[in-house]
């Protein structure tokens, strides 16, 4: 593998970690074993080095307690998920294994739950924070997270056919496979806001949060490139624009770090509007000031990514031939 060196990545704010780590950590770390989702040491391990506990707190530095701890949850079960995919030889190769996976996790939104570990865990998440938000918050979350299952099925056709996407069409399949829409959905908790759903389908605040997810999505592709390299994972921005601008991993990296930037810029442009225009377009005072304090979380968020992505073992410690990977589909 050629080597490259991470770019300087654009982030307007210092990271801060969220005080109420150690809280979070133990209850989700008693919540992964209540429901079988580290039943070896190797699982644990891998889960240790990950740190989605800490991945979490970055991210959310001004949650409370109670929703830092079901966020780190969330998160910590959407890892579990994506290793089941993206780690497996096997799995992440047989489109037909799709729906076999992803029904029973389908099910438990319409109310039908099974014994897979990843469907039981899924419905306690889902019960427990459908009792903290509105229904609109509802109603937007869970196409989020059933268009990110649905990614999975994509990414096999692709790996089945061998075929590299273009930037484009690769962009579009990114923002459906990295689930931030998901996660910024269950950051309104930790927030403390609930947004209607007209100030979602405004214009200036839908883009803001557009930028928002390519940003990071874009921190992600450069950190977790060597692991995804390593299990032929084809699925990356470098490695689309290297592969199509025929360049090496450097420039590609460099051209991500541009891409990253400019969605930083983008975001930080559309704050200084925001407001206005939501307000000419009749948005009431709350829900102005609650868009902003979102604004605000989300630079922090993005400053807490790029610390996570320094520190986390998971990009650092790759395994070719995964020990800790364990079947949570079944009882």
């Amino acid at each position: 593998m050629d080597t490259f060196r991470i770019p300087d990545l654009r982030t307007p704010v210092p990271a801060a970690l969220n005080p109420e780590l150690q809280q979070a950590t133990v209850a989700t770390d008693a919540w992964l074993d209540e429901f079988g989702l580290v039943p070896t040491e190797e699982a644990r391990r891998h889960v240790r080095r990950t740190r989605v506990d800490r991945l979490t707190a970055w991210l959310c530095p001004n949650a409370s307690r109670e929703a830092l701890t079901l966020i780190t949850q969330w998160n910590a079960w959407l890892f579990q998920l994506d290793d089941q995919f993206d780690d497996d030889p096997v799995r992440g190769y047989q489109p037909e294994r799709w729906r076999e996976a992803f029904g029973p996790l389908f099910a438990v939104l319409d109310g039908t739950v099974t014994d897979g570990r990843l469907a039981r865990s899924l419905a306690d998440l889902w019960h427990r924070t459908a009792a903290v938000r509105s229904p609109e918050w509802q109603r937007r979350f869970a196409p989020h997270l059933l268009w990110y299952f649905d990614s999975y099925r994509a990414e096999m056709i692709h790996r089945e056919e061998g075929r590299v996407p273009g930037l484009q069409q690769y962009l579009a399949h990114r923002r459906a496979s990295f689930a931030f829409d998901a996660v910024l959905d269950l950051m309104e908790i930790g927030t403390g806001v609930d947004l209607p759903d007209r100030l979602h389908a405004h214009p200036s605040y839908a883009d803001l949060r557009e930028a928002v997810i390519y940003a990071n999505a874009c921190i992600n592709d450069l950190y977790s490139l060597p692991k995804e390299l390593a299990h032929d994972y084809a699925f990356n921005a470098v490695t689309v624009i290297g592969h199509h601008h025929r360049c090496g991993l450097q420039e590609a990296a460099e051209r991500v770090a541009v891409m990253q930037a400019g969605y930083v810029q983008r975001i930080l442009d559309l704050e200084q509007v925001l407001p206005g225009r939501l307000t000419r377009d009749g948005l009431s005072g709350d829900a102005v000031e609650d868009a902003q304090r979102c604004v605000r979380d989300f630079h922090a968020l993005t400053a807490g990514n790029v610390a996570w992505s320094k520190e986390t073992g998971r990009y650092a410690e790759i395994e070719t031939e995964p020990t800790y990977l364990t079947d949570l589909f079944i009882p």
